[in-house]
């Protein structure tokens, strides 16, 4: 059987492949694909930030792998903590998020790449990493997909001068085309290979963290030897022919798509790009808006309802040509502006991320794992075999990205490519936000709230890289709003 990856970066599905081809399984290759994306995609993944990875191994149903961030286990005093607004400009709206070390909540990503090799990895580590370690010396040309990324997030990497070398010429943000090495991130995966995840949470890399943080943060030695990593039963939701298998409770992505699509069954198969679609959609995330977003409330009302009827992050899909699968989403935030000596490491800033957060900033409690609107994803037949395997950053547009392909793919038929570039709605406090490329739209008069109808398609509704089953291989797509890349090979 066929491979298939789907990824945010041409060198990060390259890395995945290469394990694949010299006998690595597919979580082998989502180790070096995740670390690999550390070099590519600096901004939005991190072995300063969290994951989510969804793990299928043929035969068996699939776990939940959660290594996302942690709260502190004590709070400084709001006054004392670096703390600092930021404005992320998308073109047709606005965003504030919040930098500094006191947005930054325990790592877990490092911990992750462990726990997931412990669990089924073949292939040595100081193999798995070998990948990134040669990009990270040798250099990534900057792409298209980069160099936005970059710019919407400048004012948070001027906070620091370690970016100001990664990222700045000269003073001026690096280019298309611009070559941008990590010499010390290669240094320090070489010695972590070796020494393992306690080089990161109780040797030099948690010490020094530390040391910075005791003015303006809120980690400590202990948040960082504590971590733990946390196997969780996926939320399961019948859904017509088919079994989707999501991010559970405490995050909200996972519920949020099981939900969206009991509101949607048998409701919008209007054609996908009239007006009739868009108001459907509308109608689904109106009420969706009433429903308290507190994930375990959310779950169990699912799980109720199904009693009396069936039913800046980035993410890469990795499915081998034996049918395990793996479905991981990470993110670093938009970084905190942090970066850890001689590492070329920056920190997340998922305490100052409203969407983490939906009482306000300083709300969160100590010593708990943060609840995300990340969501790998896979749906099963009927038959229990594998269909597809989707995920998607875009903050708090995660949950609405995912379920408007799977809505596509499940209730049209729609072929992959089709569902992961049509248009794309996304209901935001007062403003119903509707992306380029729809046929018609719905008059002002049809909404109760403003509408936004977006001039070009954008990085705004996430980016759904995707691997679906096709006759008796795959077919995988990359979602070209984050610029992405996918491959399929093999016999």
């Amino acid at each position: 059987m066929t491979y298939a990856i789907a990824g945010g970066h041409e060198l990060t599905v390259q890395a995945a492949e290469e394990i694949l081809k010299t006998g690595g399984n597919a979580i082998d290759a989502a180790i070096a694909a995740f670390v690999m994306s550390w070099v590519t995609e600096p901004c939005m993944s991190s072995a300063g930030g969290g994951a989510f990875a969804m793990v299928h191994q043929k035969g068996n149903s699939p776990i939940l792998f959660d290594f996302f961030c942690q709260t502190p286990q004590s709070k400084r005093p709001t006054e004392e903590l670096d703390f600092v607004p930021i404005e992320v400009d998308f073109g047709d709206t606005v965003e504030i998020f919040y930098a500094g070390q006191g947005s930054t909540a325990v790592p877990g990503a490092v911990a992750g790449i462990f726990a997931m090799h412990k669990y089924g990895g073949n292939m040595p580590m100081a193999e798995l990493v070998q990948p990134a370690i040669g990009a990270a010396k040798e250099g990534v040309t900057v792409n298209r997909f980069q160099q936005l990324d970059f710019q919407l997030l400048e004012p948070i990497l001027r906070r620091s001068g370690k970016a100001e070398q990664l990222f700045f010429k000269e003073g001026t943000l690096v280019q298309v085309g611009d070559q941008m090495q990590m010499p010390q991130l290669a240094d320090f995966l070489e010695i972590l290979a070796k020494e393992g995840a306690d080089l990161f949470y109780k040797g030099e890399v948690a010490q020094s963290i530390v040391r910075d943080y005791a003015i303006g943060g809120d980690l400590t030695l202990k948040d960082f030897s504590d971590y733990q990593v946390i196997w969780r039963k996926p939320l399961q939701l019948s859904y017509g022919n088919y079994e989707l298998f999501t991010n559970p409770a405490p995050s909200l992505g996972g519920p949020l798509i099981a939900k969206l699509l009991q509101l949607l069954d048998g409701k919008a198969k209007s054609p996908h790009l009239a007006s009739e679609h868009i108001l459907k959609w509308y109608e689904a995330l109106r009420t969706l808006e009433q429903i308290p977003r507190q994930p375990a409330y959310i779950q169990q009302l699912i799980q109720k309802e199904m009693q009396t009827r069936r039913g800046s992050t980035t993410h890469f899909n990795v499915v081998d040509g034996k049918g395990n699968a793996v479905s991981l989403t990470s993110t670093n935030g938009e970084g905190n502006g942090y970066f850890i000596d001689h590492t070329d490491i920056q920190l997340n800033n998922m305490l100052g991320e409203a969407a983490l957060l939906p009482k306000g900033y300083h709300t969160w409690l100590p010593n708990q794992r943060l609840s995300s609107m990340m969501a790998p994803s896979m749906v099963f037949d009927t038959q229990q075999q594998l269909e597809i395997t989707l995920g998607s950053g875009g903050a708090g547009r995660i949950a609405t990205a995912i379920t408007q392909v799977l809505h596509l793919l499940l209730d049209h038929q729609l072929p992959l490519a089709e569902a992961v570039q049509a248009p794309r709605v996304h209901l935001e406090k007062e403003v119903f936000n509707m992306e380029y490329g729809f046929a018609a739209y719905p008059s002002s008069q049809q909404l109760d709230r403003p509408g936004n109808a977006w001039k070009e398609q954008s990085l705004y509704f996430g980016g759904v890289h995707t691997v679906a089953r096709h006759g008796n291989g795959w077919v995988a797509v990359g979602d070209q709003r984050r610029d992405g890349v996918a491959r399929s090979g093999g016999g």
